[in-house]
């Protein structure tokens, strides 16, 4: 199938520990899916803004600001592979809802995003236990899985809010999809 990419953003991580990541997430898939994992090093990028999260301050990352980003490093070093960019730095998406007759700006944590050639992936204040689930979450949008409402298993669209998940990995119906090879994205 191919080979996943890693790159990290930010951080001084010992190589070992930042691919073990991925290893751990790649148990939860066919053994056949991916061939390995690439680790390409560490590149610092500039924080968007500053954010206050529980009392301290973090540099953090605009999504479409990052995303531009690591398409631009991919694009520049001709990568073929998924290419995953890996950070501890808190990732933030913004939009706008309508309430009532006024627009509210709503900011939200992004844990993982997945499209065809590229992810990202923060373990933004998250343990070791948890950062591999994110990643098998994230990597099983990348084969075409979707986010399930009530916690069968990795795919729950909850998976960080403490409710006990069915199966610890992926339920029969995600397999079968995985073991199929259907490789349709899936952005969620």
């Amino acid at each position: 199938m191919g080979y996943i990419d890693l790159l990290t953003i930010n951080r001084d991580f010992k190589e070992e520990d930042l691919v073990e990541v991925i290893w751990r997430a790649l148990r939860y898939f066919p053994d056949d899916l991916w061939d390995g994992v690439n680790y390409f090093g560490n590149i610092n990028v500039d924080h968007d803004f500053k954010i206050n999260f529980r009392g301290e301050i973090y540099g953090a990352f605009s999504f479409y600001n990052l995303i531009e980003k690591v398409r631009r490093f991919k694009k520049m070093f001709e990568m073929e592979n998924m290419l995953v960019a890996l950070t501890l730095e808190p990732v933030i998406i913004s939009h706008y809802r309508f309430e009532g007759r006024n627009f509210r700006r709503v900011d939200s944590l992004v844990r993982d995003y997945m499209c065809e050639d590229l992810g990202i992936l923060s373990l933004f204040y998250v343990d070791d236990r948890t950062s591999a689930r994110i990643a098998a979450h994230g990597l099983g949008h990348s084969r075409g899985l979707r986010h399930h409402l009530e916690p069968i298993d990795l795919m729950y669209v909850g998976l960080l809010n403490g409710s006990s998940l069915r199966e610890e990995g992926f339920c029969r119906e995600c397999r079968e999809k995985l073991e199929g090879g259907d490789s349709g994205i899936q952005n969620d």
